[in-house]
């Protein structure tokens, strides 16, 4: 059996000052089932940032002063410290992931070198594409690796490690402010190293999660591939990321990038350069609700889930890095015994290339859906990705399970009693299809709210206290 799904609206929506989704609901699939269809809803969401001042021009003319002051006293000790007689550099990638990362990928690049001087818009990567920005008076300068998905949870699991590009001599180093911006302001308190290399160019590491650089200071030497410290969102930064620039000997901006539209150097600066486009999926998981938490500094509830009960809703995610128009993506479910369950096709057909990207798949499970264990499998870009829920299994541990949130009594018909281990800053109820029913502020560890005039449902009881975002169900009978 066939059938076709017509979405054909499309939503935008600013989710706070830093960044905002932009939903599209997939029209273009067919879905070949080996039953009836439990399929209600598909979406694909693209995620875009703020784009304003990276580092403003007197940061820029302070931070100088202080590597000419930094290097005046090396040299005082070492002379020959800065001879310069190296051949040019050639980088390694600046990241990793910490040991023991199990997920598919981790990050995207979402900005390049500004390769057009022309401000307000006017764009221009080093692949002639506008995978950049730049903003009233001035252009972005570095390549951005942002952490994808749930950039502020990973960070606070040290997920994405900052490691020298190249060997060189430490000529800055910052450390000990503010990571959790949310704001791109051209603040210059930020995290992280300068390093100088034997050709007299210079690559800055900004941003780094505070308290976590490599203990090395001023003067000492780091090797290509040495442990630098953890990004985060210090200085000027509304997102978990590196921002990596680089400067040649006369202090020039430099795009380490070789392409038709790089002016700036005629050869690539990495031992091996990365395609500009790398199609892949960098997780893929089950969920049992629909919404993503998008709160600048808030440490992300992931809402995965992947043991079920029929009548459960269940929402397959797929995180992108980089997927351009044209794309197909083949999804498949396999039944306990093997059998298909679905298989079908969708495809990026908006007439883009985007770097950070979800889509997202709404079944209403039933007593059809057997017993024991499914695997899914997505097929993108060459290679094949999977995961895997139950139905009535034991696997796993829902995160909504193990939270020190409270609800009572559940299910609700009148009133519904709030109780968190720490102060609530804000409570809200939010249907599993992402809707927000209420939302209100408050400073108790207690709270009371009236549901009387809720639709008889399953809702979830979100509430936020510091950058801690908690939810659990519950029933309104």
């Amino acid at each position: 059996m066939k059938i076709s799904l017509p979405f054909l609206l499309v939503f935008p929506f600013l989710l706070n000052g830093q960044m905002k989704e932009i939903i599209y609901p997939i029209e273009n699939q067919e879905i070949y089932l080996a039953n009836s269809s439990n399929l209600l809803d598909a979406k694909f969401t693209v995620v875009e940032f703020e784009k304003t001042e990276c580092l403003s021009d007197q940061a820029r003319f302070e931070m100088d002063i202080e590597i000419a002051e930094n290097k005046a006293l090396i040299l005082q000790e070492n002379p020959d410290a800065f001879s310069h007689l190296g051949n040019p550099v050639l980088f390694i990638e600046p990241i990793r992931p910490k040991d023991g990362f199990s997920e598919y990928g981790y990050h995207t690049i979402n900005f390049n070198v500004d390769h057009n001087l022309t401000p307000n818009n006017q764009l221009l990567d080093y692949n002639c594409g506008n995978r950049t920005y730049d903003w009233a008076s001035g252009n972005h300068q570095g390549t951005d690796l942002i952490l994808w998905p749930y950039p502020w949870k990973r960070m606070a699991e040290n997920v994405m490690e900052v490691v020298a590009a190249a060997e060189g001599v430490i000529v800055n180093k910052k450390d000990g402010f503010n990571d959790l911006s949310c704001v791109n302001n051209g603040n210059p308190n930020w995290n992280g190293f300068v390093v100088e290399h034997a050709d007299g160019s210079q690559a800055i590491y900004m941003h780094f999660k505070k308290n976590t650089l490599n203990p090395k200071g001023i003067g000492d030497t780091v090797s290509a591939g040495e442990f630098l410290g953890v990004a985060g969102s210090s200085g000027s930064s509304t997102w978990p990321h590196l921002h990596f620039e680089v400067r040649d000997s006369e202090n020039q901006v430099i795009d380490p990038y070789q392409g038709p539209c790089n002016s700036m150097n005629d050869t690539s600066w990495w031992q091996v350069q990365e395609p500009y486009a790398v199609p892949r999926i960098n997780e893929i998981s089950t969920h049992y609700v629909g919404t993503q938490d998008t709160e600048c500094p808030v440490i992300e509830n992931t809402y995965k889930k992947i043991n079920f009960v029929p009548g459960d809703m269940l929402y397959l995610k797929i995180f992108y890095r980089d997927i351009n128009d044209g794309d197909v993506t083949n999804i498949q479910f396999k039944k306990p015994n093997g059998e298909i369950l679905y298989n079908w096709n969708w495809t990026n057909d908006w007439g883009a290339f985007y770097a950070t990207t979800y889509a997202s798949w709404e079944f209403q499970t039933d007593n059809t859906w057997m017993d024991g264990v499914y695997t899914i499998t997505a097929t993108f870009g060459g290679n094949s990705y999977e995961t895997i829920f139950g139905i009535n299994t034991n696997m796993g541990l829902d995160e909504s399970d193990i939270s020190s949130l409270e609800i009572y009594p559940n299910p609700a018909r009148n009133m519904l009693n709030v109780k968190f281990d720490k102060v609530i800053q804000s409570v809200g109820i939010i249907g599993l299809d992402g809707r927000v029913y209420s939302h209100q502020e408050t400073n108790a560890r207690e709270v009371q709210l009236n549901v009387n005039s809720l639709p008889k449902g399953v809702y979830l009881i979100r509430i936020k206290s510091g950058n801690t975002v908690e939810h659990k169900k519950f029933i309104k009978e």
